[in-house]
This record gives structure tokens, sequence and C-alpha cells, in this order.
């Protein structure tokens, strides 16, 4: 029989010293909160309320990146809170600390966990995918037509700096670095009004500070490689007369700031490579270019200017120093994430 919703819920709290981590801060009172925001009462999950009632939609597939484990344990949390049986597909080189956790949680009702993908999970009632654009392609040609696919594809984020306060280049650095600057929320753009110069200053010393007191997450061949290129073409550009300067540090690639003057929002390299650029009269996709539209989470500082990037319309606004903490109530990609694991029933 499956476990009932209080159950659950007493579950996880007793999981919070493992988990919290990972998803962010809860208790029983926050996961039921986070339920009725959703479903508007988390009592639909077993009886009708007011005519309508939820089904945990299941088996749901969860393919997820290498990228870091944050991820694999957020996923599996909401399928867990609401009920859905899991199957989920890790890397093929694994995620230790996520594939530990469930081995020893006695989850094996609710959770599946295979490093390859078993031909027998093309057919669940949702998939959610996190990736790359690659593993979007694959997972859109591979999976049955009637498998509602919820997708997390490649995103990025950055800082916007209105002001400079006491403690704003430690937090922006810690927000650049922290899980070897691999997800989503890393910001890999700072956008800064003013003197941008004197904050690049700041901030070079106070990622060296980072990587002195907590170390920097190993780059792979690739990502170093990659870094070290980026450096290259900026020595070039300097040597030909652009405006630019670097930061970088010595004899690692563990952390890099690039002062350019192309305001486009781009990728850079993992690693703690960050470009600081100056902050454009008009935040827009005109002046910031298309990859606006994979934009994640925007640090704005003070928060109080956020209305300034409304034509943006990031789906997450925060303060820095909060970039890799967004809590459970987060809505990746502006959507609900509970919501769509469930079908709703009405009744009348």
């Amino acid at each position: 029989m499956k476990a009932t919703l209080t159950e659950r819920i007493k579950f996880l709290v007793s999981q919070r010293e493992a988990l919290e981590g990972w998803v962010g801060a809860y208790d029983e009172d926050l996961l039921r909160k986070w339920l009725r925001a959703e479903l508007g009462d988390e009592r639909r999950l077993e009886e009708w309320v007011d005519g309508s009632r939820v089904v945990a939609r299941e088996p749901v597939l969860h393919a997820v990146s290498g990228n870091t484990p944050h991820a694999a344990f957020q996923t599996a949390f909401r399928a867990i809170l609401l009920g859905c049986r899991s199957w989920i597909k890790v890397p093929s080189a694994g995620l230790a600390d996520f594939e530990q956790w469930v081995s020893t949680a006695g989850l094996e009702e609710l959770v599946e966990i295979r490093r390859e993908l078993p031909t027998g999970w093309r057919e669940p009632e949702v998939a959610v995918v996190f990736g790359g654009a690659e593993t979007i392609r694959f997972f859109r040609g591979w999976l049955s037509e009637r498998t509602r696919v919820i997708e997390h594809g490649p995103k990025l984020s950055a800082a916007f700096v209105f002001a400079r306060r006491e403690g704003l280049a430690r937090e922006l650095a810690e927000d650049v670095m922290r899980f070897g600057q691999r997800g989503c929320l890393s910001v890999q753009m700072i956008y800064v009004q003013g003197e941008a110069e004197d904050f690049c200053e700041e901030l070079a010393a106070a990622m060296r500070g980072y990587v002195e007191c907590n170390g920097a997450a190993a780059a792979n061949l690739s990502e170093a490689g990659a870094v070290r290129n980026e450096r290259e073409l900026a020595r070039f550009r300097i040597a030909s007369g652009e405006p630019m300067k670097l930061w970088e540090s010595e004899g690692s690639v563990a952390w890099t700031v690039l002062l350019d003057q192309d305001v486009r929002l781009r990728p850079g390299p993992p690693s703690g490579f960050v470009r600081v650029v100056p902050m454009p009269e008009e935040l827009s996709r005109r002046t910031l270019g298309g990859e606006v539209d994979y934009l994640s989470a925007a640090v704005v500082e003070p928060v109080s200017e956020a209305g300034k990037l409304d034509e943006l319309s990031p789906p997450r606004i925060c303060g820095a120093g909060q970039a890799q903490e967004p809590g459970i109530f987060w809505h990746p990609d502006g959507e609900m994430p509970l919501a769509g694991l469930v079908r709703w029933r009405d009744l009348g």
C-alpha cells in the first residue's frame, strides 16, 4: 500500500539533515504550505475537496545531468512528496551523493535508479529532463508521444549591480564559484553601473579569498581548456588595443575575472570564469541579445531595483549571496514544479 501524505511528509522531515543542503530548508508546515500554494489544498491528494482532487502522475522519468546533484535531489524530493513512482536516470559516471542517499533511505517502492537508460522506460506518464540542448533533443525523439515532457534545458544566470556596498564582492564571488559554476543558477556575467574596474579588483580579491578558504572545484580537461582559450583570446584582444582587462588565478584555472565592453549576455566556460561589463542604459533583449531567453536567475543589487529588469522578466530575482539557495518554493524556469506532476479530476 502506498504511503499516505502524512507518512511521506514525516519521512521527508526525518531526512532534513541529508536533504536541506540540496533542496533548501523546510519543515512539515512549509511542505504543507507548498502543496497548498500549487494544489489549493493538500487534502486533494487523498480526497475530494470542493469538487476536485489530484492524482500523482506515474511513473515519472527523471533524466538528470552530471553538472551537480541538486537537480536529482530536488526532482526526487518533489515526486516523493506527491507520491509519484520514479525512474531516475543518472549520468553513466553516477551521482555518488544522491545514489548513496537513495540506497540508505529505504525508497525501493518509490524510486528506481539506473545509470544506463532501459528501453522499458520509454513510456512514463511524465518525463522531467535536465540537460543541454543535445540531451533535450535526444529525449524528445526517444520518448513515447504519449509522455508529457517537462524540459529544463541550458540556462545561465547574471548579476546586475546598481549600487555597491560592503561585502558585495564576497557574496557575488560565492554566487560565481559555488558548485564549480556548473549549475543554471551560477552567475556568469555581472553588469555594473558606474566604475567597473575598481569593482573587478574587489571581485578578483574576493574570488581569490573564496578559493583560499573553500578550494576550487576541479575542472575537467574540457573545462580547463575552455578557460585557457578564453584567457588567451582576451590577452590577444587586449594586445590589439581593446579596452579590456584580465585578472586570473596563477598557475590554475580556479578563477578568472574579465572586464569587457561587450554587454551581450552569453555563457562562458565554468570553473569560476566571470565577465564584468558596464550596465547598459536599457536592459532589454535588444541590448543584451537573444540569450536573455535563457536567463534563469538575476542577482540584483539592491533588490529594490528589480523593476529595472521587468522587460527581461527573469524567472527568479534575488540578492547577492543567494543565487545558489532558491528554496523549495522556487519555480524552475518559471514553472510550478509540483503541479506538473499531477492530474486533476473534477466531480460534477
